[in-house]
């Protein structure tokens, strides 16, 4: 299903492109909507096979020069917190409204985004999963599991999932799937349980996957905000009340604690969200909160459920620019004419 979705979308905004309406020629004022743009990790082109990552969150570091280049030349870039504050009180959008925002904290983010947004002077939004800053979390699970297909194996008995294969990545994506239907605790659990299995020994590599304090603050001194993206990132509407809880206020606390700043936007890990989480979100005191569903901020947004479109390795310069038009909401509004752009 996702690569008829991105086919299609690859398609649409070809025939826009070649009709000449990807630039913003239809957006002659501003005041109806605005972009939020999701990363995780930037990555050298050379470098994504180097290493056992899910692929899926990684944007090639040419093609993220080449959005930020962009991005400076035909949009007015604003931070999600400015953007949040304009929403809030009713005032217009820039045309060509547009924010960025990274998920996980992963040290890729210091290593090669953050270079090209000082160059530009672009303000974006990290958000952190707090339990893994400086690495001490170890890798993500997600990683962990491709490490299993990185390593030669193509199937693994997991327990409670009986034996599954992980030798492509169709087998693996349905594993990894099924494993978020998880609590976070049973998902580390059965995957560390497997990696021992397999004689998998912990990755010394993770200590630098990761954001530092260190650098968080640095680059929080030059234009970077940091946000909550709960301790462990867990999957909120499969955790306790409780769980969900400790989760969404403890990360609070700490990138509070270790940026020295109020920390006044969170985001949904996976982009999961249910009336539970939301209330949870509210209730800790947070300004808003991200989710992943593709859709344009419009002003009557839900603050605690703000769309993002994610970006990745697929995203070519086309479909990039088509992204940023107004035409995805357009035709998604005509499948879709009782729906509100952020639910």
């Amino acid at each position: 299903m996702a690569d008829i979705r991105t086919h299609a979308e690859l398609a649409l905004a070809w025939v826009l492109r070649l009709a000449g309406r990807l630039d913003g020629s239809a957006e002659r004022t501003g005041g109806s909507r605005a972009v939020i743009l999701a990363y995780h990790r930037v990555l050298p082109r050379a470098a994504i096979h180097e290493f056992p990552i899910l692929e899926d969150l990684v944007t090639p570091l040419e093609s993220f020069v080449w959005q930020m280049d962009y991005l400076s030349s035909h949009c007015q870039v604003v931070s999600p917190e400015r953007l949040v504050s304009m929403l809030r009180g009713g005032q217009e959008l820039p045309r060509r409204c547009v924010s960025i925002t990274f998920d996980d904290g992963y040290a890729d983010n210091y290593l090669h985004a953050f270079p090209i947004l000082k160059r530009h002077g672009l303000p974006a939004t990290i958000f952190l999963t707090t339990g893994f800053v400086g690495g001490q979390g170890g890798l993500f699970w997600w990683d962990e599991v491709c490490r299993w297909r990185a390593a030669g194996v193509k199937s693994v008995e997991v327990e409670g999932l009986g034996l599954r294969g992980v030798a492509t990545l169709a087998q693996r994506d349905r594993l990894l799937e099924e494993m978020k239907r998880l609590p976070m605790d049973e998902i580390v659990r059965r995957v560390r349980d497997v990696s021992t299995r397999l004689g998998l020994g912990p990755d010394s590599r993770a200590a630098g996957d990761f954001l530092t304090w260190e650098q968080v603050r640095e680059m929080q001194e030059q234009g970077i905000s940091f946000g909550a993206h709960t301790v462990n990132h867990c999957l909120l509407p499969v955790e306790s009340a409780q769980r969900r809880s400790l989760e969404i206020r403890q990360s609070r606390a700490d990138v509070e604690r270790g940026t020295g700043r109020p920390c006044s936007l969170f985001c949904y890990p996976s982009g999961a969200v249910d009336a539970p989480s939301e209330n949870e979100a509210r209730a800790a005191g947070f300004e808003a909160a991200m989710a992943t569903l593709p859709r344009d901020v419009l002003p009557d947004a839900d603050y605690f459920r703000l769309p993002r479109k994610v970006l990745n390795y697929r995203v070519s310069p086309t479909v990039f620019r088509f992204k940023l038009s107004p035409h995805p909401e357009r035709i998604k509004r005509l499948f879709e004419p009782a729906q509100r752009s952020s639910v």
